[in-house]
């Protein structure tokens, strides 16, 4: 089986993909494990760390072959790395990010005139660095190779180990979340037209049997709860009942309709109606009800 010279786009970025994204679970492995120590211990250890997690992965696939973790995943490899390209990989990938992160934790104001000078510097190639990669990734989608800075720097080229097939795209992934979208969508829309208080109502109506209104004013003492959620009401309120509810609750039923029964006496309540319970609202029944009663002891 003869090897291809042709290498898409498409695997060469995720092979980049790929090695980027071994490195993050390998670090995220570590902070795991460091998690049980004492709390900033190690932290002020990362940066080497890391350098650590980077070389390791640098020992176990490129010094031992020809080919990233992310390469060999995608049987893809260099063509032309030698032993000397290798160790100027592991220095070029190492030793910028670690100089940037060192002296990010740093006090400098402490180390004197070269250290800040020596963070100047490494900012400055590190902006460098950012904008080589800009004009790197430009030239890589007209060109279709190197895609990584550290490629270009040390010419490497990447060379498929198998014969090329053309990429196999499946789409039965891509129905399902087209599926799961429409769902979304559907349930997203349909789901607040359907007046889920009124059906509660319904629901409830069928095993509970209300009582009638006598046409009284609403009175609340201690052992007064909701008429709907049967809790103590929270601001409460009232619509042409002697029940009271909370004001969320029948603003709620108030919101899907104009109208609707009390759950309690089965009185037709209306919007317009609806009311805060005050104190001062309940002493003044009270005391109309008193004056009526003195007039009918009067008239007897």
């Amino acid at each position: 089986m003869t090897p291809s010279l042709y290498v898409s786009r498409i695997n060469q970025i995720d092979a980049a993909q790929l090695d980027a994204e071994i490195y993050k679970v390998l670090r995220n492995q570590t902070k795991e494990i460091a998690k049980y120590c004492t709390p900033g211990k190690i932290d002020k250890w990362q940066t080497e760390v890391d350098a650590v997690l980077k070389f390791l992965i640098w020992k176990f696939s490129l010094q031992r072959g020809s080919s990233t973790f992310g390469q060999r995943l995608l049987n893809l490899h260099y063509v032309n790395i030698n032993q000397r390209k290798t160790i100027l990989y592991l220095i070029l990938s190492v030793a910028p990010q670690y100089l940037k992160d060192k002296l990010a934790y740093e006090n400098l104001s402490e180390r004197g005139t070269f250290a800040r000078a020596l963070k100047s510097l490494v900012d400055w190639m590190t902006n460098a660095i950012n904008l080589l990669e800009l004009v790197n990734l430009l030239l890589f989608l007209h060109r279709g190779v190197k895609p990584r800075v550290i490629e270009l720097l040390l010419n490497l080229s990447s060379q498929s180990i198998t014969t090329h097939r053309p990429r196999i795209i499946g789409y039965s992934y891509m129905t399902r979340e087209l599926l799961w979208h429409g769902l979304m969508e559907l349930f997203t829309i349909g789901i607040p037209m359907i007046n889920l208080h009124y059906l509660k109502h319904l629901v409830t109506r069928l095993w509970r049997r209300p009582k009638p209104s006598i046409g009284l004013l609403p009175v609340m003492n201690a052992a007064t709860k909701c008429a709907y959620c049967y809790e103590d009401p929270i601001l409460p309120s009232h619509a042409g009942c002697e029940h009271l509810f909370c004001y969320y609750c029948l603003q709620a039923h108030f919101t899907a309709m104009n109208a609707f029964q009390c759950p309690r006496c089965n009185a037709e309540l209306y919007a317009e109606d609806m009311k805060r319970y005050t104190i001062a609202s309940a002493s003044w029944s009270d005391d109309e009800e008193s004056d009526d009663s003195f007039e009918r002891v009067d008239d007897g």
